[in-house]
Parts: C-alpha cells; sequence; structure tokens
C-alpha cells in the first residue's frame, strides 16, 4: 500500500485533543474524527520512558475501542482505524510530563540551556474490524539556545508550554531552537514515519 493510498483512508480516528497531533495528521492530508480517552495517566507508572509512553497509549487505545463502535458505529461494516499517542520529554535521565506550575515551567525551560530535551513518544494504532493491534516508539532530540527569563515570560503567558510535555512546543520557539535530532512530528507528539507505518500496518 502506497503512503498516498494511506492518506486517502476515510475511517481515520485520532484518540486525542491534542491540538498539536490533529496538526501532524492534518499536515499529512488526512480526514479524520477524534475522541478523547479519559484515563488516569497518573496512575500507570514506569521508570522507562518507552515503556511508560507505551503503557499509557495501550491503557488510551483499550479505553477508547468500544467507545469508538458505540459513537461511530462499524462504519457500514469497514470498522475503524484508532491512533493513540502517549508523550514524555527526557532531560538529563529525567522524565518530565506537564508541568505542574509556572515555577517547574520556568526550571524546564531554563534547564534546556544546558541538555537536551529528548522526545519520547509512543503511538499504538488498532483496527477495530480486524481487531489488529500494532504499536512502536519513536524518539527525537530537541537542542536549544538559552531561553532568556524574558521569553519564558512571554511563552508561559501565551499558555501553550504549560500544557505539554516538558513545558515547551517548538512551533513558537523557532528563536531559541537550536539542531533537531530526529523529526519535528516526534516532538509534537505524532512522529510521522513511524505513525503512517503503524497505520499501513494495521490496515493489512
Amino acid at each position: 500500500m502506497e503512503e498516498s493510498e494511506i492518506k486517502n483512508i476515510k475511517n481515520l480516528i485520532l484518540g486525542s485533543s491534542s491540538i498539536w497531533r490533529k496538526k501532524v495528521l492534518e499536515d499529512l492530508g488526512f480526514t479524520f474524527k477524534t475522541i478523547s480517552p479519559d484515563i488516569d495517566e497518573k496512575a500507570i507508572r514506569d521508570a522507562d520512558p518507552k515503556k511508560l509512553t507505551l503503557l499509557i497509549s495501550r491503557a488510551k487505545a483499550q479505553a477508547l475501542i468500544d467507545r469508538v463502535k458505540s459513537e461511530f458505529g462499524d462504519n457500514g461494516g469497514e470498522g475503524f482505524i484508532l491512533v493513540c499517542s502517549d508523550q514524555v520529554i527526557v532531560c538529563n535521565g529525567v522524565i518530565r510530563e506537564k508541568p505542574l506550575s509556572i515555577k517547574e515551567c520556568k526550571e524546564y525551560l531554563s534547564s534546556y540551556e544546558h541538555h537536551p530535551a529528548v522526545a519520547v513518544v509512543s503511538v499504538v494504532v488498532v483496527n477495530t474490524k480486524t481487531n489488529k493491534i500494532v504499536e512502536g516508539t519513536e524518539t527525537a532530540t530537541q537542542h536549544f539556545h538559552k531561553i532568556p527569563e524574558s521569553r519564558q515570560d512571554e511563552l508561559i503567558k501565551q499558555g501553550d508550554v504549560l500544557n505539554c510535555a516538558g513545558g515547551f512546543t517548538v512551533e513558537h520557539m523557532s528563536d531559541v531552537t537550536d539542531r533537531l535530532d530526529g523529526e519535528i512530528q516526534t516532538v509534537m507528539g505524532l512522529p510521522k514515519t513511524l505513525t503512517l507505518n503503524l497505520i499501513k500496518q494495521a490496515m493489512c
């Protein structure tokens, strides 16, 4: 199946309310529905960021499979392709999720001058017709220049950084970002190549 054929599918559902994950799929040319998982992510813990994001992604998918069927039906017998994802940032060996306060967000932003932010993202894709489940994990490393306190205040006032793993969103920070090792979509929360490959696998 060619990439153009994958993008033409009409039964894709994104299991997320993230505006950044939506943007990744929109930029890839997908038409899709969205549904938000309602799970307690904090109840799922693991010291390994790859295992943690995979466990949470699986939990999101499992929580949504029945809801997809009840809310959207069986799509004329064709079912749906459900995409769920989870992301954490690892900085200097420490896992970071969304900052719990402005103070913590500033601590995060100040630290990236010294240690890059490694985005760890897991994706789980479910074919609700065949019940086939495929999954994978990808990483990308974002390097930063120094982020002055005045710039931190601007970012926090804007609000997006408080709702992102690691307390940053590269879409609004081109003035302080340095090189990126990996795909920008991974930093945004939905790896491009991995997601396309998993969708292809789920459809086979």
